[in-house]
């Protein structure tokens, strides 16, 4: 059977299975009701999450979230994000928020859950995409503010996550969002301390307060001016690695800004003892999001099952210069 016929035939059975896969040499990509997977050679690479997961135990209802990505997995099998961290459970492994907002004259937050301030939700799957050394998907997003019977979409965005092929030593996927105003209101943003892309680490990376020790195995930051999590805290690097290990397993991820993105290189967020950063804007001072104006951010995520290599992060950040340019 002609590899085209046989290709178009299987998708159309696991689509009237209720599934929708895309398939790039090794790559797989798979839709079901509450996720989309990604795995390259049998293995997993990252989850999208479209309906909210039971809650921890502990964990209170307004915790609940959809549209992000959990787990992020090493190409030896650990979980590199954390999702409901019992020390901040609206931190939701890689996503993006936005924390001190003003919209129609009213404060809002999207970061912080417990101030019910406002809420981030997944919408629909926008398309699936396949290519010859990689896979895509597409989701959208509303950023919403009121009460539950009152809700109005305050921003919509989309999520274009790429996954590339690339050897069995690492994984490499990039995300774009592009945000748009829902109504004819804009979204401010002040100055301030921390909102935007977030990551958050899996929970054995976790530091007592004021603990600047660094064990074996503890988590280590290190940016591309060469400062770690206590020093590179609100500077503007081109990208921020981090690595420890989990389960025993060495682990380790880098997160590359745009040099195309708002006030690229942004600056950085590094918390002192959890383990996360987010690059955060709003650092360098107030700007706001306006309607007919899309707010686009791109961001590329290179993991491994190694220690901390300077020179391989170095490298992989020059050829995404050179295919952002």
């Amino acid at each position: 059977m002609p590899e085209k016929l046989h290709l178009a035939l299987l998708c159309a059975c696991t689509l009237f299975l209720g599934l929708q896969p895309a398939f790039s040499a090794d790559l797989e990509l798979t839709e079901t009701a509450d996720l989309i997977r990604v795995t390259l050679r049998g293995k997993p690479v990252l989850e999208y999450v479209k309906t909210e997961r039971p809650l921890p135990e502990g964990i209170e209802p307004h915790f609940r979230r959809s549209g992000y990505i959990h787990p992020v997995f090493t190409p030896a099998g650990q979980e590199i994000t954390g999702d409901f961290p019992a020390d901040h459970a609206h931190q939701h492994a890689l996503f993006l928020a936005w924390t001190k907002a003003v919209f129609d004259g009213k404060k809002v937050d999207f970061w912080n859950q417990a101030k019910d301030l406002g809420q981030i939700e997944f919408r629909e799957v926008v398309g699936l995409k396949r290519e010859e050394e990689q896979v895509a998907f597409s989701v959208k997003h509303a950023f919403t503010v009121g009460a539950e019977d009152e809700r109005v979409d305050v921003l919509h965005e989309i999520w274009t996550v790429t996954v590339h092929q690339t050897p069995d030593n690492c994984f490499l996927f990039d995300i774009e969002s592009v945000q748009q105003c829902a109504t004819s209101k804009p979204l401010h943003l002040p100055e301030y301390d921390y909102g935007g892309m977030a990551f958050r680490g899996n929970y054995q990376w976790l530091k007592e307060k004021d603990d600047h020790s660094i064990n074996p195995g503890d988590v280590r930051f290190l940016t591309s001016e060469g400062k770690d999590r206590w020093e590179g805290n609100h500077t503007r690097p081109d990208w921020v690695a981090f690595s420890g290990k989990i389960d025993g397993q060495d682990a380790t991820a880098a997160v590359f800004c745009s040099p195309k993105n708002f006030r690229a290189p942004q600056p950085v967020r590094i918390h002192p003892n959890k383990p996360y950063f987010c690059f955060a804007p709003m650092v360098e001072g107030p700007f706001a999001i306006e309607p007919g104006k899309p707010y686009v951010s791109r961001y590329r995520y290179l993991v491994t099952s190694r220690g901390m290599d300077v020179e391989e992060i170095e490298d992989h950040w020059k050829r995404y210069t050179e295919a952002e340019k």
